[in-house]
């Protein structure tokens, strides 16, 4: 009879798998469809927080943007209006209010859609689980570039301290607080801090 070999598993493979694992379903939990994340890329006040977000927080929270953005809401109510009394409406004081209204709303919703989207380059945006080395410059701010001695303070720290959502003046203030490798998710994420654009700020 063959033998059958048994082949154990390390606690360090163990501990490997795991986080395999972990890493796998935090990207699975923060995919979300790409028009959601059209709206919410650009959009003020979530721009740059919505890519920790899981996917039903993406889509309502796109929905919802997406009403308060775009003239729908009286679009179709002129559209009603003047499908029933084409003359009341041609008429009606309000009629030019409602136009100015759409207008309006149009313009808002122009402004929004220019907005240069904030992304880490993928195509659902994710919040990367560490930098990547600033491979490469997109951002020249000297705010994002911190001098050699604040990086020689957290040379052998292993982990950032808490931000505690506070706003840095550049990186070297960042460093010489201990905080580095700020995620975009994160409140005291700035994108002038962050040199290549990955979703990470003040990166060691």
């Amino acid at each position: 009879m063959a033998k059958t070999k048994i082949r154990r598993i390390t606690a360090k493979e163990a501990t490997a798998k795991t986080a395999e694992v972990r890493t796998t379903e935090s990207q699975a939990r923060v995919t979300g469809p790409a028009w959601a994340v059209w709206i919410l890329s650009r959009f003020p006040g979530v721009r740059y927080h919505y890519q920790g977000w899981g996917t039903t927080r993406r889509v309502l929270t796109a929905i919802v943007l997406y009403l308060v953005a775009l003239p729908i809401i009286p679009i179709v109510i002129a559209a009603v209006w003047y499908a029933k009394d084409p003359e009341g409406f041609k008429k009606s004081p309000l009629m030019p209010v409602l136009v100015a209204v759409i207008a309006a709303w149009l313009g808002g919703f122009g402004w929004v859609a220019n907005q240069t989207p904030i992304t880490d380059g993928t195509p659902m945006a994710s919040v990367k689980s560490s930098a990547d080395g600033e491979t490469s410059t997109a951002n020249s701010d000297p705010a994002a570039t911190a001098t050699q001695a604040s990086k020689d303070k957290i040379a052998t720290q292993q982990k950032s301290n808490a931000t505690n959502g506070r706003h840095f003046e550049n990186c070297t203030a960042a460093f010489d607080a201990g905080v580095f490798d700020i995620a975009r998710n994160n409140a005291s994420y700035e994108r002038r801090l962050d040199r290549d654009n990955d979703g990470i700020a003040c990166e060691k």
